[in-house]
């Protein structure tokens, strides 16, 4: 890596740092530039503001995890084997990304008209339209299903969201126990 991407690559890393330890609004310019020992004309080069620095972050991490998602997301006639998968993969990204994935967890429950929100809605709508694409063809298989796609695929990224918390901070060991039983729970909700 060069020097000009290592420059970057620092202002982006300390902020994805400080915005899931202390959320976007309440770091500023200085704390991200004092930090990653950069000047602000160099910041200001890089992401051109702070909403820039964000749609970075969102832009790279989340496309690394949209596409997991997607390839993960793909119906092969069993919904538990799916979201097995989909689940091992989340837990995964999220353990190799925890910055990334704690921000992502704030960002999804900012007010809709907030800056940040608009930043992440457009990974929300693209994981929204994996998950309930995903429930729409299972639909095909298991008709009680039916019309409920919205409802789970919420439901669905709410328990990704929990389950990945749990073990990022160590209340559950991960194993192939323990992610069975996520979807084991969320299945119950859908079979019943």
């Amino acid at each position: 890596m060069d020097e000009v991407q290592d420059k970057r690559t620092a202002i982006l890393e300390t902020a994805l740092g400080l915005f899931a330890l202390k959320g976007f609004d309440s770091v500023g310019t200085q704390e991200i530039v004092d930090t990653a020992g950069v000047s602000k004309p160099m910041l200001y080069h890089y992401f051109g503001h702070k909403r820039g620095l964000l749609d970075s972050i969102i832009s790279e991490y989340g496309t690394a995890l949209f596409r997991k998602i997607e390839r993960a997301s793909e119906y092969n006639h069993n919904i538990v084997l799916t979201l097995n998968t989909i689940t091992r993969e989340h837990v995964q990204f999220g353990l190799a990304n925890q910055s990334f994935i704690r921000l992502k967890m704030t960002l999804s429950v900012s007010a809709p008209d907030s800056e940040t929100y608009a930043a992440y809605r457009p990974l929300r709508e693209g994981l929204n339209q994996c998950f309930e694409n995903l429930f729409i063809a299972a639909a095909q298989d298991h008709g009680n299903m039916k019309g409920r796609h919205k409802a789970y695929s919420e439901s669905f990224q709410g328990m990704l969201g929990i389950w990945t918390l749990l073990f990022l901070n160590k209340e559950l060991e991960l194993n192939n126990q323990t992610l069975e039983r996520a979807v084991h729970q969320f299945m119950h909700g859908i079979f019943s």
